[in-house]
């Protein structure tokens, strides 16, 4: 404990007890520490290089590469099959409906190759005096013996057709598809003067009415004929028959 009842003058005499035992601390502390040389000193500040040590280089570990396992060797196989091609599908435009003309219908005899008549066979009477002769069948009447001409039927050389005959193309497919398989049909024409059919009859039919009238008219369009003569040469009006088979 610090005493408080010190006067003035001892309190001095402590503190200059204190300062000379540091004082003397200090001394004994110099002496301790060795001699500093206090006449250079520059040469505690000294300048030298530093040489920074490199890093060690990074270590590289090789790590072993995996063995790769050979490929197994794949088999010969077959070829593979032919590829199939694509063909584009065709597109068929339907057919336009075929409307048929309305054949005019052609009275014909229900009883052919009888009576008197120039469509039975019988020839009309000539022109002149002599009166023509008259057919008994499908021939023609002889000629008249008067000054007149004879009738229709007075020639020796018989028409003779110029135009191919009726073929499938020329028949419309809807009267084709009607057409009774195995039908023919047998006509007998009359040629003019001019070789033109004036006249067509059916001697026998196929057995529809509608495909007969058709072939009819045919003949009239397209048939053309070297015409009939007679004994003198001019060309005459006469008959020829005609055939029409299958047209498929």
């Amino acid at each position: 404990m610090y005493r408080s009842d010190l006067n003035a003058s001892d309190k001095s005499g402590a503190i200059a007890a204190v300062v000379a035992v540091h004082a003397a601390l200090l001394l004994v502390l110099l002496q301790l520490s060795g001699r500093v040389d206090l006449t250079e000193p520059q040469s505690v500040l000294r300048v030298f290089d530093v040489n920074e040590v490199p890093p060690p280089p990074p270590v590289t570990v090789e790590r072993p590469k995996p063995q790769q396992k050979p490929k197994p060797k794949a088999s010969e196989g077959e070829a593979s099959p032919q590829n199939v091609r694509s063909h584009a599908t065709e597109i068929q435009a339907p057919r336009p409906p075929i409307s048929l003309p309305v054949p005019v219908p052609i009275e014909t005899s229900k009883t052919p190759n009888t009576g008197t008549q120039s469509t039975q066979g019988a020839a009309n009477p000539g022109p002149g005096t002599g009166a023509g002769g008259v057919g008994t069948g499908s021939g023609s009447g002889g000629s008249g013996s008067g000054t007149g001409g004879g009738g229709d039927g007075g020639y020796v050389v018989p028409p003779r057709l110029l135009t191919p005959v009726l073929r499938g193309r020329d028949f419309p497919r809807q009267l084709l598809d009607q057409w009774p398989r195995g039908a023919q049909l047998f006509v007998r024409v009359r040629v003019s003067a001019a070789g033109t059919v004036s006249e067509c009859i059916v001697d026998r039919g196929t057995g529809n009415p509608g495909i007969d009238s058709s072939v009819c008219n045919l003949v009239h369009e397209r048939f053309r004929y070297s015409p009939a003569r007679n004994r003198s040469g001019q060309a005459v009006a006469g008959w020829a028959g005609y055939r029409q088979v299958p047209p498929r």
